[in-house]
């Protein structure tokens, strides 16, 4: 059996596939926890460009319950048959 490798993928193309609705909060993903000024710092990072921990995604074809908006922002549903990748870990 072949691991997944690992990949990079820039801010801006991770924003990216999150307003196209690639990415998905599954339902079943537990609660935010952090407050907000460990996640300005993580944003932080991530747009200096800092190595960060590591976000598990769940590529699938399946339709699952999703948290439809974040941060105010109402994300759209994908094209009918293309893959997402839900956040399995890393919210």
């Amino acid at each position: 059996m072949k691991l997944p490798d690992p990949q990079s993928s820039p801010f801006s193309a991770l924003i990216s596939d999150i307003e196209k609705g690639l990415i998905k909060i599954p339902q079943f993903q537990r609660d935010f926890v952090w407050d907000l000024t460990k996640s300005a710092n993580l944003m932080d990072s991530i747009v200096k460009g800092y190595p960060i921990g590591t976000f598990i995604f769940w590529k699938t074809k399946e339709r699952l319950r999703s948290i439809r908006n974040i941060g105010g922002v109402e994300l759209p549903e994908p094209i009918a048959g293309d893959f997402v990748y839900f956040v399995l870990d890393g919210q």
